[in-house]
């Protein structure tokens, strides 16, 4: 059988010109002897056939050149399980800044997600190592796939595609279901033309609306994404909560609150921020309950912080479908959670979990932000709920107001 180089050497070499075809018509074995096939007619064939035929013959050529006489290009010594060997073996400072978290629990993760089968191993050349070290890299450093493809010596095709594998498979693996803070952020986002002025933020930044809920270990315990930019807060939270298919987590019913929220009291002092910076003391017991309300809501603002400051590409979203984007968004937020849950001496959670959030509630780090939560004293709004439920939600508020003020007043806090 020829070989892909025999094929284009016998194109290259074969002339087609008007000789072949007149070749052709002289062939005695092929003469045709009907008295009303003219020369004129005879060349007008000819030219058909040839006008018929060349454009086939070099398009085989084309394919010969692309599929048999291939240059390589992928050809580094260090291929991609031998960079991923040397990353996780080495310093592991390198495997943090490479992988966002240690090598130790890079490998967790990966055994976690095979052994539950939302990742299976070894398919197509690359292992889940592989996979989840190439989607931690993207997400952490905000990476195209060539930049991907050339430092994992595979094609950007079997980038894309490991890439969304991971994707789906962290994304099966999270869970949400419990109770906590509820906030808003914005994310970077890439819609459609048509679509890109109803995601224009408050800054004019083209945004998502991210509504998420944060237990006090500062995990995410429910994530809903998708809404444009413009988007109150006060909206997303209502087709949240009235949609059973996104799974809001409701307190149980058992609570004083009933199947309600507890907000903080209207035309008072909120953020931590306007109590710092006025000098002013708390001078009443809303005033209290606003600024406890405050702090104990900053969970979520410092959990944010860590989010974005882990996952840049949350502040410049990469061309994917609208539906790939919103996995990116609850992907960052359950490895924000493993990350949690299984080291809690985490590098940014010490430092930037501990800073965001000291001076107000909407504080940011510069580096991890894609703008200031919607949460504002002008923005807040109290979804309305049944006229029982808001009077006992507003009796127990009163009542935690009372004995936070007693107790307050008690200890010499006032003068």
């Amino acid at each position: 059988m020829a070989s892909g180089n025999d094929w284009i050497r016998a194109v290259e070499e074969y002339d087609f010109d008007d000789a072949y075809f007149n070749d052709i018509g002289s062939n005695n074995d092929c003469e045709d002897n009907d008295d009303d096939w003219t020369d004129s007619e005879s060349e007008r064939e000819e030219e058909a056939e040839f006008n018929l035929v060349n454009p086939i013959v070099m398009e085989m050529y084309a394919y010969m050149q692309r599929h048999y006489d291939k240059q390589p290009m992928r050809t580094s010594a260090l291929t991609g399980k031998a960079y991923i060997d040397e990353v996780t073996e080495g310093n592991p400072a390198k495997c943090y800044e490479m992988f966002r978290m240690t090598p130790e629990l890079l490998l967790h993760l990966v055994d976690e997600l095979t052994q539950h089968g939302y990742l299976v191993d070894g398919l197509g050349g690359v292992n889940a190592i592989q996979a989840m070290a190439m989607l931690l890299y993207i997400l952490g450093h905000n990476t195209r796939y060539r930049c991907v493809a050339d430092r994992f010596q595979h094609s950007t095709e079997t980038i894309c595609r490991h890439f969304r594998k991971a994707l789906r498979a962290v994304h099966h693996y999270g869970k949400h279901r419990c109770v906590g803070a509820i906030d808003g952020t914005h994310v970077s986002a890439r819609p459609p033309v048509n679509a890109t002025q109803a995601h224009r933020d408050h800054k004019s930044l083209i945004t998502t609306n991210v509504l998420c809920v944060c237990n006090m270990d500062m995990q995410f315990t429910f994530v809903h994404s998708g809404w444009e930019g413009s988007a109150n807060d006060s909206r997303v939270f209502e087709e949240a909560i009235s949609d059973q298919k996104h799974g809001f987590p409701w307190p149980p019913t058992g609570l004083p609150i009933g199947t309600s929220f507890l907000p903080p009291h209207k035309s008072s002092r909120y953020h931590a921020q306007e109590f710092h910076s006025s000098g002013r003391r708390i001078t009443s017991k809303k005033e209290l309950y606003n600024y406890r309300h405050s702090s104990l809501r900053m969970v979520i603002e410092r959990s944010f912080g860590v989010l974005k400051a882990r996952f840049p590409i949350l502040n410049l979203m990469p061309n994917f479908k609208p539906v790939r984007q919103r996995y990116v968004i609850v992907v960052c937020c359950a490895l924000h959670n493993f990350i949690r849950m299984n080291s809690k001496s985490d590098e940014l959670f010490r430092t930037i979990g501990e800073s965001v959030g000291e001076g107000s509630a909407t504080t940011r780090v510069s580096s991890g932000d894609a703008g200031p939560s919607t949460s504002s004293a002008t923005q807040r709004h109290v979804l309305e709920m049944s006229s029982a439920s808001k009077r006992s939600m507003g009796q127990f508020r009163d009542n935690i107001t009372d004995a936070m003020w007693d107790d307050y007043v008690a200890r010499g806090n006032v003068r």
